[in-house]
């Protein structure tokens, strides 16, 4: 998968918001057309003009050509550094030393960059200049999240950010926690990439910021794309494309149409991505962006690649190397070799290919991005393979299984932290528009007042004792037009309100749904991707036969594991449909213990567990009998597997007022204080039972859940070697 960011100009300095995307440095906008005719003097007779104005108008100028011919900016903002110098105008030195600055980092001259910028933070600091500071913090941490320093970008935009939010200014907040949201995105932490996303989109919105607003909605794009939930991020790339072709920013279309191809690539259709590259490729040419050549170029040795032109494929990813090396960027870098290491791969040259990847892998660990890491680390294992070097091909698969795990597993629990913030956003837009149909109904009620008084005063001037009359009966059927006003008015406010339960009733089963297709989706990918790697191995004859059957009892391990992850998640997706039918009533608990003892038979008597039921036949609860046995098979299940052959399990109930209380005790290994803490936060990693029976770490999560649904508390107590405590308790 490949990754563009927003970093050309616009993310790059947070003083360089653009009015307008520029076609070309012969074509300006009358604004600028202005500035270069005010400063040619200046420019013309540079020893003998120079006075603060001039010197804020060339810098000024200096600004408006970044976008389109960043090589105008660097003159002007030197000539304003000049003139500055020789009147002793500091603050002209810094302005203009940041000008320069800014094109030195487009560049990748980042070395000379970071000097302009010290150099201006310093004398803005000594004059006091709260906003040159600002703008000095957020230049040096992009430079740094170019370098791949990661925190130490995040500290300088962390500096920017509370001198705005001291000063109150919305424009310079959102900036920041766009550049911060970048550079997160950068480091693989998405779920702090799209919180501060989104708290940069409500302040778009809140301030009517159209171009920043497209600029949030791109950038989530790219993280739901990193996600594979490739129709959102289409959803968003759209609301990009909408917005940056109605502003005629000819830069953003280009950004958005690179994005746009990556997902059709990663989709597979590669006829519908390519006119999308190219329109890409030709926008980044025209502005000589080093980031988005050496991306584009990428982008097309990935089509090459999947479209079977091996040789294109190693072209272009040699380009897109070359031209990250130039620039100095430590990620693309690390994606270049990645995709020759795959090229390799595929042209048989393994020598070559295992080369590339430990390049990648190498890069990748430098910048601290694991999902380029891991994905080197599976081309290392093929090109091992190839090399017939079997055992450290198994072992560097294993590792690479071992971290896609995380990744996926992490990549589940931001999906739903992405949901959650979309949510939120969903309700603060709520809040917003709210606010501004008040605002707007105000307004309104306001000017009709004000036009009855004008009517009524004119015509009372003319005619007091006529209109007197006329407005006494104007005013009664304005009452009773008010009144049936009113009456659909009212209608329509509940026609909305109705409609806008449907709408979150719609977005509450579109969540579950998408919830559980990405839970299912990358927790059934990594053992499926272990499997069909190896059977790869055996069909390329790249290992012995001997060698599978050796390899064979891990990978079937994880596949009962999935089994058993499958089986509960489908468990529990059934007691969620099962609960919004209304199956909710009052059953007994000891009939349910009675099913599950009887189901899970063979296990106690394999383990040779003793179990001790004391559960009254009159204990009742009210929930739904088929989660709460659900609830009741996790916890025997956990007490059988963490018990020793020939251990007590006891099962106990009862009520405690209102509530009904239950409780499955075991006197296994018990569980320590550390695993206590996380057990019903969050998926935990299952440890072997005493047997080494292995579990998902998800049932616990879901009984959690279900517990809950019906209001109800869960909770363990447990101490190691002594055994371990589930219970619960519910409306009796």
């Amino acid at each position: 998968m490949t990754d563009s960011r927003l970093k050309p100009l616009y993310t790059l300095f947070a003083f360089l918001s653009m009015l307008c995307s520029v076609a070309s440095a012969n074509s300006l906008n009358p604004a600028t057309d202005s500035l270069k005719k005010l400063v040619s003097p200046a420019v013309k007779n540079s020893l003998k003009i120079a006075d603060t104005i001039t010197i804020r108008r060339i810098t000024d100028l200096a600004h408006e050509y970044f976008e389109s011919n960043p090589d105008s900016t660097k003159y002007y903002g030197e000539l304003g550094v000049k003139l500055a110098t020789k009147i002793k105008d500091p603050k002209g030195i810094a302005d203009g030393s940041v000008q320069v600055a800014s094109v030195e980092a487009f560049v990748g001259n980042y070395i000379n960059a970071k000097k302009l910028y010290q150099h201006a933070l310093k004398i803005y600091n000594k004059i006091g200049f709260a906003h040159g500071v600002f703008n000095c913090y957020t230049g040096m941490g992009s430079v740094e999240d170019y370098l791949g320093n990661y925190d130490e970008a995040i500290g300088f935009y962390n500096k920017a950010l509370k001198i705005a939010l001291q000063s109150r200014n919305q424009t310079d907040a959102a900036e920041c926690y766009n550049y911060i949201g970048i550079t997160y995105d950068n480091r693989g932490d998405y779920s702090k990439a799209l919180d501060n996303y989104f708290k940069a989109l409500i302040i778009n919105i809140k301030i009517k910021d159209e171009l920043g607003a497209a600029d949030q909605y791109c950038n989530i794009g790219i993280i739901m794309h990193e996600l594979e939930l490739y129709s959102k991020a289409l959803n968003y790339y759209k609301k990009s494309l909408d917005i940056w072709t109605r502003m005629e920013d000819t830069q953003g279309v280009g950004v958005i149409h690179e994005n746009i191809g990556e997902v059709l690539l990663d989709q597979g259709k590669y006829k519908e991505a390519l006119p999308h590259l190219n329109y890409a490729r030709l926008n980044f040419n025209e502005m000589n962006d080093p980031d988005g050549i050496s991306l584009i170029a990428y982008d097309f040795g990935l089509y090459k690649l999947r479209t079977g032109d091996i040789d294109s494929a190693i072209t272009y990813f040699n380009r897109s190397l070359q031209s990250a090396a130039r620039s100095k960027i430590e990620y693309n870098k690390a994606k270049a070799y990645w995709g020759l290491a795959q090229a390799f791969n595929k042209k048989k040259d393994f020598r070559a290919a295992y080369n590339y990847a430990l390049q990648a892998e190498n890069t990748a660990r430098s910048i601290g991005s694991l999902n380029i890491k891991s994905s080197a680390m599976q081309q290392t294992s093929i090109a091992l393979a190839g090399l017939k070097r079997f055992e450290e091909a198994y072992n560097k698969m294993l590792a690479y299984s071992e971290l896609r795990g995380r990744l996926k597993h992490s990549e589940s629990v931001q999906k739903i932290a992405f949901y959650n913030l979309e949510i939120e956003f969903a309700k603060q837009q709520k809040e917003i528009a709210a606010r501004e149909y008040k605002k707007e109904v105000a307004y309104n009620k306001k000017l009709a007042r004000q036009r009855q008084i004008n009517v009524v005063g004119a015509a009372t001037t003319i005619v007091v004792a006529v209109m007197a009359g006329i407005y006494y009966r104007g005013r009664r059927k304005q009452k009773a037009i008010n009144v049936v006003l009113q009456q659909k008015n009212d209608e329509i406010l509940l026609q909305q309100a109705d409609i806008n339960r449907q709408s979150e009733k719609l977005n509450e089963l579109n969540l579950l749904k998408d919830r559980l297709i990405g839970v299912l989706a990358h927790d059934l990918r990594a053992p499926i991707s272990t499997l069909r790697g190896l059977f790869n191995l055996l069909i390329d004859k790249s290992i012995s036969n001997e060698e599978f059957i050796t390899m064979t009892p891990t990978v079937f391990g994880k596949l009962e594991q999935t089994s058993d992850f499958l089986d509960t998640l489908l468990s529990w997706i059934n007691s969620q449909v099962d609960s919004r039918q209304g199956a909710v009533k009052v059953f007994k608990l000891a009939e349910l213990v009675e099913k599950e003892l009887l189901h899970l038979s063979d296990k106690i008597q394999q383990k040779d567990v003793k179990v001790v039921v004391k559960v009254e036949a009159e204990v009742q609860a009210f929930a739904e009998p088929n989660s709460i046995r659900i609830v009741i098979h996790n916890f025997l299940t956990n007490a059988i597997k963490f018990s020793n052959r020939g251990g007590t399990i006891e099962i106990s109930a009862g009520t405690k007022g209102a509530r009904t209380y239950f409780c499955i005790k075991d006197n296994g290994v018990g569980i320590s204080e550390q695993h206590l803490v996380s057990l019903f936060k969050s998926r935990v990693n299952s440890l072997p039972g005493t047997e080494n029976e292995t579990g998902t770490g998800m049932g616990l999560l879901f009984c959690k859940d279900l517990i809950e649904k019906y209001n109800g508390n869960i909770w363990a107590e447990s101490k190691l070697d002594q055994g371990t405590s589930l219970c619960f308790e519910l409306p009796g």
